[in-house]
């Protein structure tokens, strides 16, 4: 069931939700709150990775338990909404620390991805988060 953001963001365009309930998912990484992140994730979800929404959910609890900080740098996110569906393209960066470096790597990431969503109500869920190309 999505995250109910409705009491606020009646008033806003959708390329302002989109914003919002990807701030919340970037939110929820650096809190370490598996819901908070999935919330926002359609259970229709699928990536080119092969993960579905529950691999997609494993594997968000996996990152989450086995990294003390988490901290997610984004910039202004390119959203073309058509109809109920939308695609954006965003640029990031994520620094985390893992518990264990032995077992999990320091990540350093930066780059742009391609996040597909669909409109679901009033609020807006991701379908597919994946590589720009």
């Amino acid at each position: 069931m999505p995250f109910d953001l409705s009491h606020l963001t009646g008033g806003l365009s959708d390329e302002q939700k989109i914003a919002m309930v990807l701030a919340d998912v970037s939110q929820g990484m650096e809190n370490k709150r598996v819901y908070q992140v999935l919330s926002h994730v359609s259970q229709r979800y699928h990536d080119r990775e092969g993960r579905d929404y529950e691999a997609l959910r494993k594997h968000v609890s996996t990152i989450l338990d086995n990294y003390r900080t988490i901290r997610v740098t984004r910039t202004p996110s390119r959203v073309q909404v058509q109809g109920d569906r939308a695609r954006v393209v965003d640029t990031f960066g994520t620094l985390a620390q893992p518990n264990d470096q032995k077992e999990y790597p320091i990540i350093d990431l930066q780059g742009r991805v391609v996040i597909l969503l669909e409109r679901s109500g009033d609020t807006w869920q991701i379908l597919e988060w994946g590589p720009l190309f």
